[in-house]
């Protein structure tokens, strides 16, 4: 039972790596997007995006509730949102393939990173009140813990492995 457990979690680790690089990729490829419209507002992002939705539903719930928040609160494209998604996606992506390589150095920083982000997160949900930011949190929590799971595991192997054999 013990080792279908460890099998289970590494398991679990590596879909979640590969989830964050394939998550992070996207965050790369969005902030760089991004860079190409800065100070453009995001209603005018959204409208364009969504002509063709907008022109079969014009009356599409989603899209008017965000757009009178945007109206409200207008926001534009800066290099500061382009940057930062470009940063961590990269972060993400290279981490999580060290992560899958196993380089021990690698797990501390990250589960360091990871804490960083979560309380970054946390105080944001407490001026938001996102379910979403919510939703990331304990996202980034599972995450936290797989990695910590892992972490431990190599370690107990490495100690093993140095462990002489005198009976």
């Amino acid at each position: 039972m013990h080792v279908k457990h460890f099998k289970i979690e590494s398991k679990l680790f590596r879909y979640s790596m590969w989830w964050r690089i394939v998550y992070g990729s996207f965050k790369t490829i969005l902030g760089l997007a991004l860079l190409k419209v800065i100070d453009v507002p995001l209603l005018d992002l959204l409208q364009k995006t969504m002509h063709h939705e907008l022109a079969q539903g014009p009356h599409d719930y989603v899209f008017h509730t965000i757009s009178i928040l945007l109206t409200n609160h207008p926001l534009s494209v800066t290099y500061f949102l382009a940057w930062y998604l470009i940063f961590w996606g990269l972060l993400e992506v290279i981490m999580s393939l060290l992560l899958l390589r196993h380089k021990i150095w690698a797990f501390p920083v990250s589960i360091g990173l990871i804490i960083l982000f979560i309380i970054f997160e946390a105080v944001r949900y407490t001026h938001t009140h996102s379910p979403v930011l919510l939703g990331a949190i304990i996202l980034d929590t599972v995450i936290l813990w797989l990695i910590k799971g892992e972490y431990d595991k190599i370690k107990r192997l490495i100690a093993l492995s140095h462990t002489p054999l005198d009976t």
